[in-house]
This record gives C-alpha cells, sequence and structure tokens, in this order.
C-alpha cells in the first residue's frame, strides 16, 4: 500500500467513510487506528520499533515537565532524544559508518571486510524521529505542555504515526497539530475542497511529469558514457524536476489528505526554482526540513548572534546534517556541503532589480541547485564526476546527438513524440506556479485552484499519468 499512491488514496476513502460517521470527540481514535493499520500493512514488525520509540518520547516528556531542577531537565531531555538518535543510527547509518572507518584504517593492514548490519529501513523513521525530538524539545523549552493522559498518548501516536505523513512528510510541528486533534477535527467545505484541488496537483506533479521522467533520468545516470553530452544535460535537468515534482507532489498530497480529514498542515514547497537565490531556495524548498534544522539545530548552535567565522561554521553544520538526513553516503555529505558553502557567503535576501536581472538570478540559482543534485543523484563521488565530465567534454549540439539524446525516453521512433510530451507538460507546470508567484493569487497562497487548472490536470492525469507501483523517491530518506 505505502508504495502505491492510488492503494493510500483508495484507503483514504475508506477510513473518510468511517471518520465523518464517527462522533467528533471519536475522530482521534480513528486516525490512530488507522495510522496503525497502515503502518502494518508496510511492515508489521516495525510498528513495535516506532510505536514503542513514540511511547517513550511521550513518557520523557511527561518527565521534562515534571523535572524540579534545570539539570533534572536536561537528563529526561537526553533520555528522550539520544535513544531515539541511537534507533536512527543503528537503522541508517551503521553500515555507512563503520564501512567508512574500515576503509580508512584498511590502508594500515587491517583485513577482512567490514560488518554490516542486515536491517530494513522502517517506514518514515527519519521524519517521526524529527518529529519527536522537537516535541520533547519544546517541552523542555516550555514552548508548550507535556500530553499527558490516555488521550494524550492516543493525540501524541497519532501526530508521530499520522498515516498521510509517515512515508515522506512533511515534519509537522506538534503545536498546531495536537490543538487541532484535541479540537476535534470537523468537516470543512472550504478546507475539503482545497485538499482535493491539492491532491489532483500532487498527482499531476507525481504522475504526470515526475513518472514520465523517471525512466530518462535512471537510463543516463545508470551509464553515462553511453549517450551524447547533450543527454547528461538533459538527465541533470530532468532530474531537478522529477525530484521536485516527486517529492513536491507527495508533499501535495500528503497536506491534501489531511485537508480531507479537517486537518490543517503548513505547506512543504514555495516554487522554489523560481527563487532568486540559494537562501530564498531554501526558505522554500522543503520548508518543514529547513525550518526544523533552523529552529533545533542553527539556533542552539548560535545562530547569527556569535562571530562570522563561527555563523559559517555554524551554517555548514546545518548542511552536512541537512545532507545525512537524506542518505547514508558521501554524495549527501557532498551535495550538504556546496549548499552549506554557497549558503555561508550568499546575501540573505537579493535586493529588488529589473526583470532582465531577475530572470538572470533565476537563472544562476537553477543551474547551481542543478549541479548540486548530480552529487545526490549519482551512485558515488566517482560516479558524479564521471556524469560531469561527460556532460562537458561529450557535449555538442549535432543532428545525431540531438538524436541520440532524445533515444532513451522509449528507445525507439516514438521518443521525439515522447520528449515533447513532457517538455509541454513542464511547461504547463511552468505557467501555473509562474501565476501563483506573480499572479494575483498570491497573497491567497494554495488555497484554491481555477476551476480551468484543475479540469486540465484532472484530465491529465487520467489521460497521461504514468501509473504502477512507483514509490516516492523521498520515502528512501
Amino acid at each position: 500500500m505505502t508504495s502505491n499512491i492510488m492503494l493510500t488514496l483508495a484507503f483514504l476513502a475508506g477510513v473518510l467513510a468511517v471518520y465523518y460517521l464517527t462522533p467528533k470527540a471519536g475522530r482521534q481514535w480513528i486516525l490512530l487506528a488507522a495510522s496503525l493499520l497502515f503502518y502494518l500493512s508496510a511492515d508489521p514488525r516495525m510498528l513495535l520499533l516506532s510505536g514503542g520509540s513514540a511511547l517513550w518520547s511521550f513518557a520523557a516528556g511527561i518527565g521534562t515537565e515534571r523535572a524540579g531542577t534545570k539539570g533534572q531537565k536536561k537528563a529526561w531531555l537526553l533520555a528522550a532524544v539520544l535513544p531515539a538518535l541511537l534507533v536512527l543510527f543503528v537503522f541508517k547509518y551503521f553500515n555507512f559508518f563503520v564501512g567508512s572507518v574500515w576503509s580508512l584504517v584498511g590502508a594500515a593492514g587491517l583485513s577482512g571486510s567490514a560488518p554490516v548490519l542486515s536491517l530494513a529501513l522502517p517506514l518514515g523513521i527519519s521524519y517521526y524521529t524529527f518529529k519527536m525530538i522537537s516535541y520533547n524539545a519544546d517541552v523542555f523549552l516550555g514552548k508548550r505542555e507535556a500530553e499527558k493522559g490516555i488521550s494524550g498518548c492516543g493525540a501524541y501516536l497519532t501526530y508521530v504515526l499520522f498515516f498521510p505523513q509517515i512515508v515522506s512528510g512533511p515534519i509537522e510541528r506538534s503545536e498546531g497539530f495536537l490543538a487541532q486533534l484535541h479540537e476535534g477535527p470537523c468537516y470543512d467545505a472550504a478546507l475539503f475542497a482545497e485538499g482535493m484541488q491539492r491532491i489532483v496537483l500532487g498527482l499531476f506533479k507525481k504522475l504526470v511529469i515526475a513518472n514520465r521522467l523517471s525512466a530518462y533520468v535512471d537510463t543516463v545516470f545508470g551509464a553515462p558514457e553511453s549517450y551524447p553530452g547533450l543527454a547528461c544535460v538533459m538527465a541533470a535537468f530532468f532530474y531537478s524536476f522529477q525530484l521536485y515534482c516527486d517529492f513536491s507532489g507527495y508533499s501535495d498530497i500528503a497536506v491534501g489528505m489531511g485537508n480531507l480529514l479537517g486537518i490543517r498542515s503548513r505547506k512543504n514547497f514555495d516554487c522554489p526554482y523560481f527563487s532568486r537565490g540559494i537562501k530564498e531556495f531554501w526558505s522554500r524548498w522543503h520548508i518543514s526540513l529547513s525550518s526544523w534544522l533552523k529552529s533545533y539545530v542553527y539556533i542552539p548552535l548560535g545562530g547569527n548572534r556569535v562571530s562570522a567565522v563561527r555563523r559559517c561554521v555554524n551554517v555548514l553544520a546545518v548542511f552536512l546534517i541537512s545532507g545525512l538526513w537524506h542518505g547514508a553516503g558521501w554524495t549527501f555529505l557532498i551535495w550538504g556541503a556546496i549548499h552549506g558553502v554557497w549558503n555561508m557567503f550568499a546575501r540573505k535576501k537579493e535586493p529588488d532589480c529589473g526583470p532582465v536581472r531577475k530572470i538572470w538570478q533565476t537563472l544562476v540559482t537553477f543551474l547551481g541547485v542543478t549541479l548540486g543534485w548530480v552529487f545526490f543523484r549519482a551512485e558515488s563521488f566517482g560516479a558524479a564526476l564521471t556524469f560531469l565530465k561527460r556532460a562537458v567534454t561529450g557535449f555538442s549540439l549535432s543532428y545525431l546527438d540531438i538524436q541520440n539524446s532524445i533515444l532513451p525516453f522509449t528507445g525507439d521512433n516514438t521518443c521525439a513524440a515522447y520528449f515533447l510530451t513532457a517538455c509541454g507538460f513542464l511547461f504547463l507546470l511552468f505557467l501555473y506556479e509562474r501565476g501563483r508567484v506573480y499572479g494575483k493569487t498570491r497573497e491567497k497562497g494554495e488555497a484554491y485552484l481555477s476551476v480551468f487548472w484543475l479540469v486540465l490536470m484532472t484530465l491529465s492525469v487520467v489521460l497521461f499519468g504514468v501509473f504502477g507501483v512507483s514509490g516516492f523517491l523521498y520515502a528512501n530518506f
């Protein structure tokens, strides 16, 4: 179920049928039951781990609030955070860490292979771990009261394991989500309509664009030396769009599913490829993670209240953590380092300027981000360098190279039509998002899509969607 969005939506329909027939006071328990059932469909064994971790985090929150001294509160906070990080390390980073250390000391004469743990990665572990840490940190800082009692425990488990968000986020903060649960979610026609529109937009991004580009990207990144440099350039740009449409598409669907259940969530993307600088990009891309890292890593490290050198170290630390959060590999660390160094020297906000300069700034930012995505996508640092080398040294605009660069779409004479179709849908998304950024709907955020866009995207999904079992890229992180 978790790997197929259509099955997930069918599951949601069943939940909705029961949910709105249940009295308002009992709806949080329906959400908890649905979330537990959804997690069971992925891996029943991992539910013991995630549920047990959430129960301990809940108990630690109560202990933190009741502690009499600051030292005791810190002890409870560490008791909550360290086990969560230890579990995350064992399941996600142990093999990478041990393998890296083993390779470093191998030159000193160490023989044999590094020990490897054959453990399946629990569904959503990176997301629910950060949820639990933020909750316990907020209780420690006095920003919120700890959840208590049976009702509070049920609400907290629902917050941690909320099924629309467990696969790929967003990383929702506890205060807003839990307040809505305690009030009792109710049917809101406007919110329900907004949720339907968000889901349609997410399906358009995922099924019509991301899934359509994935085969080309995988083919060229898998063997860049077999294709012209132009194909590598195209694959890099297409991966930028694939990743954005895949992840922001899931975020739209997740937020939309919550809306159908009467739950409001903050948006996770805000047209990031229209950014004029890298700092603006990170205020628009994966907003829930960016704000989490700012609140619980950057500010505690001193933020901007320290010397210029220390501030640069803090920025680099935040982006290295962001890289590691995305995956256990050197390519993710390199990607994080690229963005960390870039953010060290970038302006906080680009000054107002004419349209030509704005377009230039946007293009430069997008090109830099796309270059970084090559390391994010590549299997290794060497593979990324090979890919970039081929893109530069093998680049040409000859008729034969253009033909061979389009061929990987289908492998036959339909490749040109497929390529033009993909570009057409990208252009539609560009027009839609450009209207949101520069049009009159900017002040309303994402409240409503026009009837035109809603009908067009719905028809596109039905007629041109690439269906089948297709997981979300960020579910791997």
